[in-house]
């Protein structure tokens, strides 16, 4: 039985070629002497050492390279030595630029880079989830951003938004009568922002709360200015000794503090 050499030849991890190739070949009863990966190649440098060693031996070259004058100059000395060469990639780009009308980015591994991005995501709201109102303190040193704020300021909503642009994002209340975590204590200042909002639109969202709970707001502390001012004081005073960024949320939209939060992280 024949053997045979796979040269798997990409311009980034070469995953994508491999798998098809691995794919196309378990359809045959065939075995591999080994698979020959050249992953970042960039420019023709490479192209006469990896034609060299596949002529060789009784090989297929398989490429995904993105870079045309790469992917040209590959199959045209492929051809020259007689060794059968698969482009994966190539057609279906030069397919697409035909009918989109425009020339390809030509950056290799962008579809990786995507993937990335999207896992990223994944585990950041992930990690909001986990972190919310308070819970998994133990996991605050891993966070992106810690956001501390009195009940209704908005810090769930602020938290998830920024986990889908990629952040860890971690929120604690803060509340007079119970201390804050010691372990906030560890976490940067650099990582820690503060949510304020003026008494009067505190008290209107906190009365509207308890109506929606089917509670009489008159019935309760949770709504009164004594109690709204004392918890917004006392608030205060704690992000200031902490050195925690402050954003003033009153009548903001989360879009807007969020955008500003995410500006100050990407220049951190």
């Amino acid at each position: 039985m024949e053997t045979l050499t796979l040269f798997i030849v990409s311009d980034s991890t070469g995953e994508t070629a491999e798998y098809v190739a691995l794919a196309a070949i378990s359809q045959f009863d065939t075995d591999f002497s080994k698979i020959v990966r050249y992953r970042y190649v960039e420019g023709p440098g490479k192209i006469d050492e990896i034609v060299s060693r596949a002529a060789a031996v009784p090989s297929l070259v398989v490429c995904t390279l993105v870079d045309k004058h790469t992917r040209l100059a590959l199959a045209e000395k492929s051809a020259a030595a007689g060794i059968p060469f698969v482009d994966l990639l190539g057609p279906m780009v030069d397919a697409l630029e035909l009918r989109l009308g425009r020339k390809p980015l030509q950056a290799p591994g962008l579809l990786r880079k995507l993937d990335e991005d999207y896992f990223q995501k994944i585990k950041a709201v992930e990690f909001a989830i986990q972190c919310d109102d308070g819970r998994s303190t133990e996991s605050l040193p891993d966070a992106d951003l810690v956001i501390l704020g009195v009940s209704r300021t908005g810090k769930t909503p602020l938290s998830m938004y920024i986990a889908n642009k990629g952040f860890k994002a971690a929120n604690i209340p803060l509340i007079p009568e119970v201390d804050p975590p010691e372990i906030i204590r560890k976490v940067p200042s650099s990582k820690i922002v503060g949510l304020i909002i003026s008494a009067e639109r505190l008290i209107q969202i906190r009365q509207e709360r308890l109506r929606l709970l089917g509670l009489e707001p008159s019935a309760s502390a949770y709504a009164t200015r004594e109690r709204v001012e004392r918890e917004l004081r006392a608030a205060t005073d704690y992000l200031k000794s902490l050195g925690a960024r402050i954003y003033d949320v009153t009548d903001r939209a989360v879009e807007e503090t969020a955008q500003e939060i995410l500006d100050f992280l990407r220049a951190r």
